[in-house]
């Protein structure tokens, strides 16, 4: 069975030779691989996965460029200005419309050598006016340079090594990330329903409109991100009511053009189980467990209907970069001993592996993985 075959098996809760192993590789590890920050991140991501003896889940093909925010129509001048303090910087953006002018701030933050982080500071949208002048402005959507997306389509799936899943923002990340203040987006849902559907249902188009760029390219499935409405920030109850109807749209319209939704929440997702599984997202991950997540492993796989593949429990965070081998080995023994009797399972970490974490750990990761989750003989 090659790796694109027992991937796509296992998306679609398919009989599999063994449980995939295919942990969440971001661009800072394969950068720190190869000790450059100057690679070509969609020929040494295959590289990085090929030489642990992972399955291939390419998830850095991400369309080259785009921003939503600056593009060019009538009513719609965007300036730009930049800000360095070492490697960090902060982008302002000022949107000038006959209605008024927008602002936002961005701040990108290094963390370690190879990663950083992207953040907003200040917000677009700031009040109900703001999204009136911004929605009645807003230029249509651009062209998208999905380049990256046909190279690595040629790489991975055309040589059968693998499967592609470039990232995109769920629903209400897509707002809550690049347009309104957490804080602001969670009240206005509670004190102004109204705002707050109409700010959700034309964000979900705009969302949409480039998402189908994507797949006309020819991805075989999206990395979902839906960690901000996370456990740990909102109710069952309001997920169910104020964020379950736009997710939900977003994954059945991915769905009908036949590519996989694998839904990310890297945190605590776990008391949303209950509304979760009537997303029907293909695949869940991350199901992290305490003290990073909530997610008790065990009660996951009863909970979450076998239509929906789970993916993830191991720790890349403290375990994997301080334990030995051998702990390692008991470690994924244990969660393949349990998660094979439900099956539709990919052994994965709970999130992205961060620099510093010992090679040799991670193939004593793949090594158990391949070894442990074969189904029969």
């Amino acid at each position: 069975m090659t790796g694109r075959e027992r991937l796509l098996r296992v998306f679609k809760q398919e009989a599999v030779d063994r449980v995939p192993v295919a942990p969440f590789i971001h661009i800072n590890f394969v950068k720190e691989f190869f000790k450059d920050d100057n690679i070509d991140v969609i020929e040494k991501t295959i590289e990085v996965y090929e030489h642990f003896g992972f399955d291939l889940i390419h998830r850095n093909c991400l369309p080259i460029g785009y921003d939503d925010i600056d593009l060019s129509g009538p009513g719609w001048n965007v300036q730009r200005q930049t800000r360095t303090d070492g490697r960090d910087e902060t982008r302002g953006t000022t949107i000038h419309t006959p209605e008024g002018t927008l602002t936002e701030k961005f701040s990108l933050n290094w963390m370690s050598r190879y990663d950083a982080e992207a953040t907003a500071v200040e917000y677009l949208i700031k009040t109900e006016n703001d999204f009136d002048v911004f929605s009645r402005y807003q230029p249509p959507a651009g062209m998208v340079d999905t380049s990256g997306i046909a190279k690595a389509k040629r790489l991975v799936c055309d040589t059968h090594k693998g499967i592609i899943a470039p990232w995109i923002q769920g629903a209400f990340n897509y707002v809550a990330f690049y347009y309104r203040k957490i804080d602001d987006l969670l009240l206005d849902a509670m004190i102004n329903p109204a705002f707050y559907n109409r700010m959700m249902e034309y964000f979900l188009e705009r969302n949409k409109q480039v998402i189908v760029r994507y797949i006309e390219a020819g991805v075989d499935a999206f990395s979902y991100a839906g960690n901000i409405a996370s456990g740990k920030l909102v109710s069952c109850d309001f997920f169910s009511r104020h964020v379950f109807p736009y997710e939900k749209k977003l994954i059945d319209f991915i769905k009908s053009k036949g590519v996989f939704v694998l839904y990310h929440n890297c945190g605590y997702g776990m008391k949303l189980f209950p509304v979760y599984k009537d997303l029907e997202m293909n695949v869940y991950e991350s199901m992290t467990p305490p003290p990073f997540g909530d997610t008790v492993f065990e009660t996951a796989l009863e909970i979450m209907p076998k239509n929906i593949t789970l993916s993830g429990n191991l720790d890349q965070i403290k375990f994997l970069k301080t334990a030995t081998p051998a702990q390692i080995r008991e470690k994924v023994r244990g969660l393949l001993d349990r998660a094979k009797k439900r099956g539709n399972f990919i052994l994965s970490t709970t999130d992205y592996f961060g620099e510093q974490t010992p090679h040799g750990n991670i193939a004593a990761f793949a090594k158990a993985g391949r070894e442990l989750g074969k189904y029969s003989e």
